[in-house]
């Protein structure tokens, strides 16, 4: 899964949270940068939780 995939996951998730309010284009493109900001934000963890976990040494040829 890359950021356009998680960021329009976000995305329609944000704007089914507000589907009670009336938006106009600037408000939708506010969601979508903020659905990306949210995505990098994500990636970002989970790329230093991974560089974080202990190698096994059982692991042969690494």
């Amino acid at each position: 899964m890359d950021i356009h995939d998680i960021a329009l996951t976000l995305y329609t998730q944000l704007v089914g949270a507000h589907r009670d309010t009336p938006q106009d284009d600037a408000a939708r493109i506010a969601l979508g940068r903020e659905a990306y900001r949210y995505a990098e934000a994500f990636i970002t963890a989970k790329d230093l939780y991974i560089r974080e976990l202990p190698v096994s040494s059982s692991e042969p040829g690494y």
